[in-house]
């Protein structure tokens, strides 16, 4: 199936309501499998997932709980009669899956690789939340895509020529974007007088770390989530700067570990998995999640911040849960 069908279909089914059975995945692909000598090969460090444990020592029975928490938000039925009902779920489902393979990085050693996938879980989170809040500019995100698609076959016929898509694609292609290119105008120049046009990069009228700072708490992991991690996500000198070392007089590139920025990224994302799972709590009724994700952030300050445990406990208590 060409893509743009593809995209035609998915849109069609999204506008009806639908009843959802997802996530089984969660109960599979991410539950620990038993020992089996001589029988499995394992890749990554086992050094570095070693030094984890005794760094955390109590992370196995957090993810465990993490896990049947994230069953319980995303592994279900329910029938959604909304847009955004649909996307919440999904854009969900899509930030869990970001933790599990910033997880995997971080657990063998690989920080800045974690930071580098963090960047983009933290998008997704702050995307998730903030159209959760404003559900009227849902369309405006997806009517984006045909923009994007657009710039893409251009992209195309610049690498490989017209040739390379059929006429009938590239029709298509044009004319969906011909009906939402107007939305998508803006200014080219600052000056009011200024009369030039463009299309806009993105699908909002914010830039990113504006309408991160519209989405509350998670809005002020701005620097440690997006701005730090851009230095390794990009091109830039500091990415090779901080893999530099000098041993016995020599500089050379460290190939060790990086424990520091593994857990630095994974506390990070963590609490981007928590805002992700609020967010479900907000907009569906589900039974026990409230007390689930209550007990996950005093899972997650048992980790990360110890101190404020009794706190968070205490003010769990005066809530009721």
């Amino acid at each position: 199936m060409r893509y743009t069908e593809l995209v035609r279909d998915l849109l069609a089914i999204w506008g009806v309501v639908s009843l959802i059975l997802i996530g089984v995945v969660w109960r599979t692909r991410h539950q620990r499998q038993p020992n089996m000598e001589d029988q499995t090969t394992l890749y990554g460090f086992p050094d570095a997932a070693t030094a984890f444990d005794q760094r955390h020592p109590q992370w196995s029975v957090v993810l465990t709980r993490l896990w049947q928490t994230i069953n319980l938000a995303f592994t279900r039925r329910q029938t959604m009669d909304t847009p955004i009902g649909k996307f919440v779920y999904f854009y969900g489902n899509l930030v869990a899956e970001d933790f599990m393979e910033l997880f995997l990085m971080a657990v063998n050693g690989y920080g800045f690789g974690a930071m580098k996938l963090l960047r983009s879980m933290y998008e997704h989170t702050i995307v998730l939340k903030y159209l959760h809040e404003h559900p009227e500019d849902l369309q405006a995100f997806f009517d984006f895509d045909r923009v994007q698609q657009r710039k893409l076959m251009y992209q195309i016929f610049e690498i490989f020529g017209k040739d390379a898509l059929p006429p009938e694609m590239i029709a298509e292609t044009e004319q969906r974007y011909a009906e939402v290119e107007k939305q998508f105008i803006v200014k080219a120049c600052k000056s009011e007088t200024c009369t030039e046009t463009r299309i806009n990069h993105t699908w909002s009228k914010l830039d990113f770390v504006a309408m991160a700072k519209k989405t509350g708490g998670i809005g002020k992991m701005l620097v440690n989530a997006y701005h730090v991690p851009l230095r390794h996500a990009h091109p830039t000198v500091r990415t090779m700067m901080e893999r530099l070392e000098m041993s016995d007089g020599h500089l050379g590139f460290s190939r060790e570990s990086q424990p520091k920025e593994a857990d630095e990224a994974l506390m990070t994302a963590h609490n981007c998995l928590l805002v992700a799972l609020d967010v479900q709590k907000e907009r569906f009724n589900i039974a026990g999640l409230k007390e689930a994700l209550s007990n996950a952030v005093i899972d997650w300050a048992m980790i990360w911040s110890p101190s404020s445990v009794e706190k968070l406990k205490a003010g769990a208590e005066g809530a009721g849960m």
